[in-house]
């Protein structure tokens, strides 16, 4: 059928970075902080490709998800080099671990598609409007067809202090929930796909915000604050609202500035371990 309409396709490739290695005896276990989409490219373009190719993927004839970006920055959408994680690890990578972005899945969008055609699973929210919204979101990262070259960012760390925060907490044997939701009636869910830069989606009776960080067993929720959007008067009433809102909802919450992650890492680490 798709070889009749002569219908094109783009391969996307999903890439996990990996903040750090938790070794327990066996295989280390990978922490990821963030998933990013990147097309296929051939020459600096968007490189389509046809339905014949995709059968040869899937049949294993071509293809494999050996993958990796060296110089991979899931921020700025930057990367260095694309090649084979086995021949990278085996020639031995002296990169830092967090610039390596390893492709964990891939899968292939139409150019053109009917959007009723998508089957979409619930995220689990009471309110109707929060899961439209979600399904609209999610379908706009993950089935918008790329015109450049790119990175799309889909799930994760926002920044690079939020980065060095939790690796920090990593290394002292923590493991916080990235991109969590709060919700008045007292439930948080996975933010996943970042839909609370979806400026609509904020805006939502019901939701109140989206934590860098989230400890379940104690209820925490940690914001890493910058001083470009949490310096003002205006900003911190804002934030203090929000946190008195998680309080009614049974949550407590603790800020980090942005700069106290920058100067003085331990210390900051030490305020979200006294919070613990």
């Amino acid at each position: 059928m798709f070889r009749a309409a002569g219908t094109q396709f783009q391969m996307i490739s999903m890439v996990a970075s990996i903040a750090h290695l938790k070794r327990s005896g066996g295989p280390p276990h990978a922490v990821p902080y963030a998933l990013t989409l990147l097309p296929a490219s051939k020459r600096g373009k968007v490189d389509p490709c046809s339905i014949d190719y995709i059968a040869n993927v899937i049949g294993g004839r071509a293809d494999s998800d050996d993958s990796c970006y060296t110089g991979f920055d899931p921020f700025r959408g930057d990367w260095g080099m694309y090649g084979s994680l086995s021949l990278v690890t085996q020639t031995g990578y002296n990169g830092h671990l967090d610039e390596l972005g390893i492709v964990v899945g891939r899968y292939y969008i139409p150019l053109q598609y009917d959007a009723a055609d998508v089957l979409e699973a619930p995220l689990g929210f009471d309110n109707p409007r929060l899961e439209e919204k979600h399904a609209k979101h999610r379908g706009r990262l993950l089935y918008t067809p790329f015109k450049k070259v790119e990175a799309r960012p889909l799930w994760g760390l926002d920044s690079p202090i939020e980065l060095f925060l939790f690796q920090e907490l990593l290394r002292r044997g923590h493991e916080p929930e990235p991109q969590v939701l709060f919700t008045t009636d007292g439930k948080c869910h996975a933010s996943l796909y970042h839909l609370w830069k979806d400026i609509e989606f904020r805006h939502i009776p019901q939701t109140v915000t989206v934590s860098d960080f989230y400890f379940p067993k104690q209820k925490l929720a940690v914001f890493c604050d910058s001083n470009a959007f949490h310096r003002s008067p205006k900003a911190q009433a804002k934030d203090q609202a929000i946190d008195e809102k998680l309080k009614a909802a049974g949550y407590r919450s603790v800020r980090i500035q942005g700069r106290s992650i920058v100067k003085n890492l331990k210390q900051a680490a030490d305020l979200v371990e006294d919070s613990l």
